[in-house]
């Protein structure tokens, strides 16, 4: 016979200390998530921009590596914006 136990049923007999390094640790496993979510984006996004010959030789081509810097910039430009107008939002909430 198995005998389960619900997460919750479990979290719940962690010491409260316990339950905060774990809610910290889930916490910072879904933010790496996101990270990588977001470089893997940026990463497809850029490549179907930029790229536009074979990779063959391991290496782009100077218009495709000023093309990749370039959109990297820009997104990252872009998100700068995002963040500090949605800290301008809340800050005056």
């Amino acid at each position: 016979m198995e005998t389960s136990i619900s997460v919750d049923g479990a979290v719940s007999k962690l010491t409260p200390q316990d339950q905060r390094e774990l809610q910290q640790f889930v916490q910072n496993e879904s933010q790496k998530n996101q990270i990588q979510s977001t470089v893997h984006d940026l990463t497809e996004r850029c490549f179907k921009r930029c790229i536009t010959g074979s990779l063959s030789a391991g290496k782009l081509t100077s218009k495709e590596e000023v093309c990749m810097q370039n959109c990297v910039e820009r997104f990252m430009d872009t998100s700068l914006a995002v963040l500090k107008h949605l800290e301008t939002l809340r800050a005056g909430q």
